[in-house]
């Protein structure tokens, strides 16, 4: 009997999972167990000890400032757009001068941002020992302390920016080009907190066409995850030229060091050591020694996936088309869950 007795059109030889647009169900049954009780356990720790102390300190000058656009309802304001100062007014209709309630959006999303860290980790191939580690780290990171005890855009963006990205790695893994679906309408609400999302949809776009792969670009659900996106966004865009784009005129004002959080641009580099800490260090030290030394990592000794792997150093979604999704777990893995060969994939 045919192989396609039972009506399954034959596969296509030297056709990748994403130019097709169907799922790879081997990929996606290669998963490790997720780690739900370790990694609930820590959302919800960090959640409620952000609840617990939200309460101790007065209010931020953002918060106030908040308060204040949300009292006069709009699709834009001069630095923002329109999400914070909407989720500011809600929680003050509901308990007037509560700073609790007021602080519970950003609480909530901070344990949302830990659990989407451990789905990222396992989506690249970490065990569950690598989810425990991504999460607990992120957990303590202090941009995400620092961002979570309060109502700001940031608090926002870093859940956000995680959504896209465990999004991005699942579609290259996996090839589900449906899934641009949802990364547009993650893209578009997160745009709605904060532009510097559009940062990281451009970077997207621009390494999937520099490097590949480039199936993407060939299906209909990345072009309607686009439009999703700027759909969502666009009343923020039409306030914004309206107003004659007074964001750009305020981002100038920065850039130009006449705000009181002002910063060189030499900084960007050495204050990642400060928003996510020098004690993490050997976490990513490890990883970046595996990325380089491990032949499978296109590090050091004769290996085929040298070149195919080489690219994601760069952070650029770039893999050979037949063998990406194997050789992206490979390489990425290591990075943010496994330190070394080995560990973490049975854990």
């Amino acid at each position: 009997m045919s192989d396609t007795a039972d009506g399954a059109a034959p596969p296509v030889q030297g056709t990748s999972p994403a130019e097709t647009g169907v799922p790879a169900p081997s990929n996606a049954a290669a998963l490790p167990p997720l780690a739900t009780v370790p990694v609930l356990a820590i959302a919800a720790a960090v959640a409620a000890l952000l609840v617990a102390f939200s309460g101790r300190y007065g209010y931020h000058r953002d918060e106030l400032y908040f308060l204040a656009c949300g009292q006069h309802l709009a699709w834009g304001y001069p630095d923002q757009p329109p999400l914070v100062p909407l989720i500011a007014r809600l929680m003050s209709d509901l308990a007037p001068g509560s700073l609790v309630l007021l602080r519970l959006p950003s609480a909530l999303v901070t344990g949302a941002l830990v659990v989407l860290t451990a789905l990222a980790a396992r989506e690249l191939g970490g065990g569950r020992a690598a989810q425990v580690l991504a999460a607990a780290v992120i957990a303590v990171a202090p941009v995400v302390t620092g961002a979570g005890h309060l109502l700001s855009t940031t608090t926002f963006g870093l859940p956000a920016w995680a959504l896209l990205t465990w999004l991005l790695v699942r579609i290259l893994r996996t090839g589900d080009q449906r899934l641009w679906l949802a990364a547009g309408l993650a893209a578009g609400v997160g745009l709605m907190a904060t532009d510097l999302i559009a940062f990281l949809v451009i970077a997207v776009v621009v390494a999937l066409a520099v490097a590949g792969p480039r199936e993407p670009f060939r299906s209909p659900w990345f072009y309607a995850g686009g439009a999703l996106a700027l759909a969502i966004w666009s009343p923020y865009l039409v306030w914004q030229a309206g107003h004659g784009w007074p964001e750009l005129t305020v981002a100038r004002s920065i850039a130009a060091g006449q705000s009181g959080t002002s910063a060189p641009w030499w900084l960007i580099v050495p204050e990642q050591f400060v928003l996510v800490s020098w004690y993490f260090s050997p976490v990513w030290i490890a990883g970046l020694v595996r990325l380089f030394r491990d032949p499978a990592c296109g590090g050091a000794g004769p290996s085929a996936s040298r070149t195919r792997c080489w690219p994601w150093r760069s952070w650029s979604p770039a893999a050979s088309r037949t063998t990406w999704p194997g050789r992206l777990q490979s390489c990425w893995a290591p990075a943010p869950g496994r330190p070394w060969p080995g560990w973490g994939a049975s854990r």
